[in-house]
């Protein structure tokens, strides 16, 4: 292993030199100004909070720059923000229709464990007449549910085009709700997040993967709504009737301030970082890829332990489920970036959406990503994809 090699190419210009804190891509104009830590929360950050002072995020208008924020909007097939359909006669049996799917079968579809059936099932559907953003997002679900389930035809218009209508106009009421989070919305704007994070899964179902784009726009949406957890908590605090602190607590142990632990080992998946000479001499490396590589390996291997124990429970289910939301941004662009190793990595966590490929809003998207990532990276990566491989072959 050479993971400390200094045969690596040089970094790219656009990369600024690592200033003792973790770059945050998504950060408030004035902490990337100050090099310090920027938590991301919306609409002001806790350090300028703290000092009292104005709040700019600015990175969505600097994407050749850096990587930009991801909106949610960007992951519906047409990539264009969507008209809403007029009020009418169709509409609202349309409406009636998916309301009716989601609280007879969608709801308690989605459900990843006993704990938060209640609130998936009941809750959601309770709040849904307090917010349009959840309101449209439970029918988004509904359409996809039913077009995978039932057949596109079954709506008029197609469900895959009625899914897609909601999910924009869900969006568009969600960013509203993110930018004035306070006790009254915190449990509303946390499970529309939950629900977005579902359907944002569920799109990667059929993509096309030829040549393949690696779904950095997944993770990073993913990745963004632990911003949104994060104020929500600051709102309700540890309020033991809050949904929002309830889910919060749920998965406390799973990360370590908003990001995946930096705890146990990675023995049974070292091979991974195995650096030969042959990759020294293309690979870019330093300590932050090295770290960051390193604590996606820890949880992937602390997933795998558990699959070990209690085979395909609702406690692996939910630590596969979450490894986006906590993963390091740089992880991220690593896989934006289409990074070799990244993509072996990121294969490693769709190979643990098999055990799950019959729950329908998870599939076959496993086993699609997987074989599609072994058909991208050349033969000197290959070796890395065996258990992947072996996983989907199963």
């Amino acid at each position: 292993m050479g993971s400390g090699s200094s045969l690596s190419p040089p970094p790219p210009s656009r990369r600024p030199p690592k200033l003792g804190h973790k770059k945050s891509m998504f950060g408030c104009q004035r902490c990337r100004a100050r090099r310090v830590k920027c938590n991301e929360a919306k609409p002001v950050c806790y350090n300028c909070s703290r000092h009292r002072l104005p709040c700019n995020y600015d990175r969505n208008t600097c994407a050749k720059k850096a990587s930009p924020k991801l909106t949610a909007t960007e992951l519906s097939p047409d990539e264009t923000e969507t008209t809403e359909p007029p009020e009418s006669r169709s509409r609202r049996r349309l409406e009636t229709r998916l309301m009716y799917q989601y609280v007879t079968e969608t709801g308690r579809s989605i459900v990843a464990d006993n704990v938060t059936s209640k609130y998936f099932i009941h809750l959601i559907p309770r709040l849904s007449f307090k917010s349009d953003a959840l309101l449209y997002s439970m029918y988004n679900l509904a359409a996809l549910n039913i077009a995978k389930c039932y057949g596109d035809e079954e709506l008029e218009g197609g469900a895959e085009n009625v899914a897609n209508t909601y999910f924009s106009m869900a969006v568009r009421e969600h960013k509203k709700e993110t930018s004035q989070v306070n006790k009254e919305t915190a449990d509303v704007v946390c499970l529309t997040s939950c629900l977005m994070r579902t359907s944002a899964l569920i799109q990667l179902h059929g993509r096309n993967r030829e040549p393949y784009t690696p779904p950095w726009q997944w993770l990073a949406l993913a990745r963004t709504s632990t911003s949104t957890f994060a104020e929500a908590f600051e709102q309700v605090g540890p309020d033991p009737t809050s949904a929002a602190f309830q889910l919060i607590k749920l998965t406390s142990h799973l990360h370590e301030d908003g990001k995946l632990p930096n705890r146990g080992n990675f023995e049974r998946l070292r091979y991974l970082m195995d650096r030969p000479r042959e990759l020294q001499a293309v690979e870019y490396w330093d300590s932050e890829i090295q770290e960051t590589y390193e604590r996606s390996l820890k949880y992937l291997s602390t997933i795998l332990d558990l699959m070990d124990a209690e085979g395909s429970s609702a406690a692996v289910l939910r630590m596969v489920l979450v490894f986006p939301m906590f993963t390091d941004e740089r992880f991220i662009e690593l896989v934006r970036e289409g990074l070799p190793r990244a993509l072996v990595i990121l294969a490693h966590h769709f190979a643990m959406f098999k055990d799950f490929h019959d729950l329908w809003w998870i599939g076959n998207i496993g086993v699609d990503e997987v074989a599609a990532i072994a058909n991208a990276v050349d033969e000197r990566w290959q070796r890395f994809l065996a258990w992947p491989l072996q996983v989907i072959q199963e």
